[in-house]
């Protein structure tokens, strides 16, 4: 088979320009990447660098947009105030959730109930008044014991996430966990342990890049009878 010349030359031109168009994106990804500052910062951070895909770009930039930074020295002092007021602000804190006293006329036994634990937490980044709230949601079963106080007998769907950002942060759950404990009577509580990361966008001298930083979220939700405190 005979391709026209022209047409062949048409077509190692169109490869010959494309390759020069995508050497420096190439280029830009190589210098940052390949910075020693950047490995010194993930270091000392303990956190994990990548440059951003499309769906992962698309994923932070929904929540706000890509901070811009011409250097890492800038990058460094964003990355570490962010880091500081995680560890600030997140701390253990219990919930208290009055429920009705299941009968057979109210409340089937068998029924499953939802119900969502919201915080605030800051995470500005250095930038005032930028907040927002990290929630973890449930489902829950529960019971009354034979003095008619409630008490937990399973608790699932465990799914964390993050809302009223202001900056390009996403947050993705690996683990979920919850155990039973007593605060006023036998299984009153249940202990959630959520594990995951922050992928924190932005962009160095052209190129996104995302910060992974991992997170342990801990919150307990206890059951208590209206009208009813541990005594």
């Amino acid at each position: 088979m005979k391709i026209k010349k022209k047409n062949f030359l048409s077509v190692v031109l169109a490869t010959v320009l494309l390759s020069v168009s995508l050497q420096p994106v190439a280029s830009a990804q190589q210098n940052v990447m390949s910075d020693p500052r950047l490995n010194e910062i993930s270091q000392k951070y303990d956190t994990e660098f990548v440059v951003l895909s499309d769906s992962e770009l698309e994923e932070v930039k929904q929540n706000g947009p890509l901070l811009s930074f011409t250097d890492l020295d800038e990058y460094e002092s964003f990355l570490a105030d962010t880091i500081s007021e995680l560890e600030k602000f997140d701390t253990d804190q219990n919930s208290v959730l009055e429920v009705p006293e299941k009968t057979d006329s109210t409340i089937s036994p068998m029924a499953q109930t939802s119900t969502t634990l919201s915080w605030w937490a800051p995470f500005s980044g250095g930038l005032s008044g930028i907040f927002t709230w990290k929630n973890i949601a449930l489902v829950y079963n529960y019971e009354n014991n034979s003095n008619g106080l409630p008490y937990f007998t399973g608790v699932s769907k465990i799914n964390s996430y993050i809302s009223g950002m202001q900056v390009a942060v996403s947050w993705t759950q690996t683990t979920g966990t919850k155990t039973y404990s007593n605060t006023c009577w036998d299984k009153d509580t249940a202990n959630f342990v959520v594990q995951g990361y922050y992928l924190i966008g932005a962009e160095i001298n052209g190129l996104p890049i995302g910060a992974k930083i991992n997170d342990t979220w801990n919150r307990s939700l206890q059951l208590e009878k209206p009208g009813r405190g541990c005594f």
